[in-house]
């Protein structure tokens, strides 16, 4: 059962709603299943097992279509020429040049992975991969665990593991376990001591000793050593008077099939290739904590030479950026320089958004951070108005708004806002300033200083 150390995976599954059990729903059902996929007994067997467990918890739900799929066969692997693939329903069309021995990822669950998650085209690069943690992806996906947009983040990844973030530049998976529902093995430290969390749980479990459930996810390295998590599989039993852990997972031997590791056997101890565990149907979240930051409003205009940085009171890297509640995207965050507590945006990530207010969050392993950035374009403007803050050509309750914050330094400002702001002329921004353009707001005629002057 040799699995190659680097893994295209797919992370999570995206959550299947009311019409989880009618899989003909979707309105673009072509992306979640091929034709090939849907005339196979395979797609018979996923949805009678998805009847069979609507009600029952999304481990079950997930376990049950996992061994719906039992006995999958990438014919990639094996040899069978490619018509009789294609008559099996085990391939799509149009992909002949991928049928050789060399390339392991020419599955129905890897389609998916590109054609319903990352949205490109099934030519690309991605596709011949192994494929044990997308079809493990897959099932959870079946299972109900995600919604898709939550699965869409993450895209595809580097290697089996539960939550890691390596370097910026590197490939992200997370099954975005809360770290209270995984158990690692003391084998695990070698990569333990590399993430960035603040907090760690359940660690230096015996693997003979972990909660194992159906369902569950088990994390293995083959050879031991802890250096690399290269295998994900899905619990179906364990037998702890004999030591027997039972599993399903995608890609052993090209197939998907049951297996067992008896703990007390191998060449390499077999209880020593057990890194983790991890179980998800009641999520124990770490209590929020709420962070904190210089400032609580950016004012970015798009003439500005970079982005923005600003420094928070955590203690880890970020995880997820959204904007109006709307992900940015794994490009932001690999661009991202992700110090503790320092989040540095570069004017590359920022020139698609449009004028205005914008919601930011920012999530790190410690908490959450919202900012509210407001986007302006000073070059939009045939002129510029004392007292309009967010150069949208008028003065508003917003400009004092944003002013009354600006004179605590609770808005961080360009240099033309700041001259913008001194409405009185005294060379700072003050609570003066803001008198003056309230009083301009309500329709005072004297005592404004210089707000809607030309600037």
């Amino acid at each position: 059962m040799k699995i190659k150390r680097i893994l295209c995976v797919i992370t999570a599954a995206a959550l299947l709603a009311s019409s989880l059990f009618s899989l003909t729903a979707y309105a673009d059902d072509s992306l979640v299943y091929s034709e090939e996929y849907k005339s196979s007994p395979y797609y018979e067997r996923l949805t009678a097992a998805l009847s069979d467990s609507e009600g029952k918890s999304t481990m079950e739900k997930t376990l049950a279509a996992a061994l719906s799929q039992e006995g999958y066969l990438n014919y990639a692997t094996q040899g069978v020429d490619i018509e009789q693939a294609k008559a099996d329903g085990l391939i799509w069309t149009g992909k002949e040049l991928r049928m050789n021995a060399g390339k392991t990822g020419n599955t129905e669950y890897t389609r998916w992975a590109q054609a319903w998650i990352m949205g490109e085209n099934e030519n690309a690069q991605y596709l011949d991969c192994d494929w044990c943690a997308i079809f493990v992806s897959w099932c959870l996906y079946q299972g109900g665990y995600y919604t898709r947009d939550e699965l869409k983040k993450y895209y595809y990844a580097y290697c089996a593991e539960p939550r890691i973030e390596f370097a910026a530049d590197s490939w992200i998976l997370a099954y975005d376990l809360d770290q209270k529902n995984v158990w690692y093995a003391p084998k695990a430290h070698h990569k333990l001591d590399s993430y960035n969390w603040n907090t760690y749980y359940n660690i230096d479990v015996d693997p003979y000793d972990m909660p194992y459930k159906p369902g569950g996810l088990v994390f293995v390295s083959w050879d031991g050593s802890g250096d690399y998590f290269d295998h994900v599989a899905i619990v179906t039993d364990y037998d702890a008077e004999e030591h027997v852990l039972t599993f399903i997972n995608g890609n052993l031997s090209g197939k998907v099939a049951t297996a067992q590791l008896d703990l007390d056997e191998g060449d390499v101890k077999n209880s020593d290739k057990i890194m983790a565990y991890a179980d998800y149907d009641e999520i124990k979240q770490l209590e929020p904590r709420k962070l904190y930051s210089q400032y609580t409003d950016i004012m970015w205009d798009k003439s500005a030479s970079s982005g923005f940085s600003f420094q928070t009171d955590s203690d880890s890297k970020v995880f997820s950026v959204y904007v109006d509640g709307e992900y940015m995207g794994s490009n932001i965050e690999s661009n991202m320089i992700l110090r503790e507590g320092m989040v540095i945006i570069g004017k590359s990530e920022l020139v698609n958004l449009e004028a205005g207010k914008h919601d930011m969050i920012f999530t790190f392993d410690d908490g959450e951070l919202p900012i509210t950035l407001t986007v302006t374009d000073e070059n939009s403007l045939e002129n510029k108005l004392y007292g309009d803050l967010d150069l949208d050509g008028k003065i508003t309750v917003d400009d004092a708004t944003l002013l009354q914050r600006a004179a605590v330094d609770y808005v961080r400002m360009t240099d033309t806002q700041t001259a913008l702001a001194d409405t009185n002329g005294d060379g700072r921004v003050s609570v003066l300033d803001v008198t003056c353009v309230q009083k301009y707001i309500a329709g005072f005629t004297s005592g404004m200083g210089k707000t809607g002057e030309i600037y």
